[in-house]
């Protein structure tokens, strides 16, 4: 069992490696507005970016997941304590919730920001499904096969790419769609969206951890490593 300052130093990487990422987006989308497709390979960049800095320095501490989907299909695999689950998510939300908030307050001069939009059709949910699903299994895969190793490069490289070839930006994170939902920024997202894309990404984790237990039930459990 983890100790109490073990678990509250990954609680701490867990909150700021995804405010980092959450940043990073949020004030690049109001920074680079206006720009058109530039704004999109903008946030591409400073997300692949964010996320090789969070997985590089915090992996060794926490696992450097920054994603609850992952770290759920992390926790159903065997490959991240079940007790740390719960508090991994909460730092997660927090740490999305405070930085698109500060991103905010510096760009538009209000802490939150928000606005209804419309609930999301069927090709934005495969996007989010697909974008999710192989970030999970490129995850899962890295950490049982090779306990991690790889990951502050391959996780980045997939986010980035992701971005500019779905149509819903690749958000691939409830963290993220949680987030989005409060800045009116170019990445924001609206209201009625955030729960059907929430939904749909912790089910393409949910389907990953359950291939990977059929196809390798007898994988040994390798210490957890990271992610969006």
């Amino acid at each position: 069992m983890a100790k109490k300052n073990t678990l509250v130093n990954a609680l701490v990487v867990e909150f700021l490696g995804t405010a980092l990422l959450l940043g990073a987006q949020v004030g690049t989308g109001y920074s680079l507005a206006g720009l058109g497709g530039l704004t999109l390979f903008g946030i591409a960049i400073v997300s692949a970016f964010a996320l090789a800095i969070a997985i590089t320095i915090g992996g060794q501490v926490s696992g450097g997941h920054f994603n609850p989907a992952v770290t759920i299909a992390l926790t159903i695999t065997g490959n991240s304590p079940v007790s740390n689950a719960i508090p991994y998510i909460i730092s997660q939300l927090a740490g999305a919730l405070v930085a698109v908030g500060a991103a905010n307050l510096l760009w538009g001069g209000e802490v939150i920001s928000s606005n209804l939009g419309e609930a999301p059709g069927v090709a934005a949910l495969a996007s989010e499904l697909l974008a999710t699903a192989v970030l999970v299994g490129i995850v899962v895969a890295m950490v049982r096969r090779q306990g991690g190793a790889g990951l502050n490069w391959l996780v980045p490289a997939w986010v980035g790419t992701a971005i500019l070839l779905t149509p819903t930006g690749c958000m691939a994170n409830p963290a993220v769609a949680f987030g989005h939902m409060f800045t009116n920024s170019t990445v924001g997202l609206g209201i009625n969206a955030v729960a059907p894309f929430i939904g749909i990404q912790i089910l393409a984790g949910l389907v990953v951890a359950g291939v990977t237990i059929v196809l390798a039930p007898k994988a040994p459990a390798k210490k957890a490593a990271t992610t969006k």
